[in-house]
């Protein structure tokens, strides 16, 4: 986005965050807790729970101007699952790259499914990278999906802003869980694609030139997810979403 915006960048987001998600982000009791990389629980040991969040914030300071955060989680519902990635850079020369990875399997009921990416930078030579990816392996029932992504230049000189929502569903298929080896390869293309972005962002200033490049990027690691997801599920379609913004 260019020009000028006479809000804050922070009003912004709450704005945005209750656009997308319809009031769905309040963390409650049936919540449950997103796990460090690498530590996805096997899906089939947990429960089903009416509703599932994970979400990822990256937003730096002057004191720690580079900042990184990353969330993922495999969970069963028969609900309400939401994934959230938000980077917010508002100090100059800061950096800030968040990534959510969400695995939902439904519970044989009606599934809702959100899947949304939001950066913003308000600053001078800063960064903000979010990408979410959300795999929902829908056996039973209905199932509604969402997915976003956003990126806010607000009083930003010389920023590099992008947004990437990635969104997989899978009806049918074998009942096996998607392996470890699986979710390690994608979390690892996730990240690569964060950082791809942000290079491809600082590259090409101008909008015109960077979109078409970014929109490459993120198709060919959704390409690339899906190959590494079918067969680890036993799967022969799935339903792809792809979204990127840049500021």
């Amino acid at each position: 986005m260019r020009g000028r915006i006479l809000i804050s960048t922070f009003s912004v987001l709450a704005l945005v965050a209750a656009m997308l998600l319809a009031g769905a982000w309040t963390p409650g009791p049936a919540a449950t807790a997103a796990t460090a990389a690498g530590s996805i629980p096997e899906a089939r040991d947990l429960p089903y729970l009416d509703r599932v969040e994970t979400a990822s914030t990256a937003v730096p300071t002057a004191a720690g101007p580079v900042r990184a955060d990353s969330a993922q989680e495999s969970a069963r519902t028969h609900g309400k699952a939401v994934a959230v990635s938000v980077a917010t850079s508002n100090c100059n020369g800061c950096s800030a790259t968040a990534t959510t990875f969400q695995v939902v399997y439904n519970g044989g009921s009606d599934v809702a499914a959100d899947n949304s990416a939001t950066a913003s930078s308000s600053c001078s030579g800063c960064s903000s990278s979010a990408v979410s990816v959300q795999l929902v392996v829908a056996r039973h029932g209905r199932l509604t999906v969402n997915n976003r992504a956003l990126a806010l230049n607000t009083r930003c000189t010389r920023c590099s802003t992008t947004a990437a929502a990635l969104q997989f569903v899978i009806a049918g298929g074998s009942r096996r869980d998607l392996s470890e080896r699986a979710e390690a390869l994608i979390a690892q293309l996730q990240r690569q694609l964060a950082d791809r972005l942000n290079q491809a962002r600082k590259a090409s200033p101008q909008l015109r030139l960077a979109e078409p490049n970014a929109q490459r990027l993120a198709d060919d690691t959704a390409a690339r997810l899906q190959k590494i997801i079918l067969p680890d599920l036993g799967a022969g379609t799935v339903q792809r979403a792809v979204d990127v913004k840049l500021g």
